[in-house]
């Protein structure tokens, strides 16, 4: 886009965008639901970390498109726990070395 673009231009650009944006979700949409189809179910119920795990996408992106709520699941998954036992916050770990103490100096 250099000086001379237009604003017609930039709107173009800005649709194009978010055109690109959508048919990203749509594929996203499309290998979640495939890779759901090949995963192992457990009383109905699919995990998000075995999702994660078998596309690779973002997790953050692979959330959004599971809040959505619009995938079409086969018979046998009655729903999915977004709740990931993987991606927890962590607390930083206290060491638990023992110190080893200074020798006391003669004199």
């Amino acid at each position: 886009m250099g000086y001379g673009s237009t604003v017609n231009e930039r709107d173009d650009q800005a649709t194009s965008s978010t055109t690109v944006d959508e048919d990203m979700r749509a594929s996203y949409k499309l290998a979640i639901e495939k890779a759901i189809s090949h995963l192992p179910v457990k009383n109905g119920v699919i995990n998000i970390d075995s999702i994660w795990a078998e596309t690779s996408l973002p997790y953050d992106i692979l959330n959004d498109i599971l809040r959505q709520g619009d995938l079409i699941l086969p018979d046998n998954v009655d729903r999915i726990n977004i709740k990931s036992n993987v991606r927890v916050t962590e607390k930083p770990r206290v060491s638990r070395r023992r110190r080893r103490k200074k020798p006391k100096g003669k004199g």
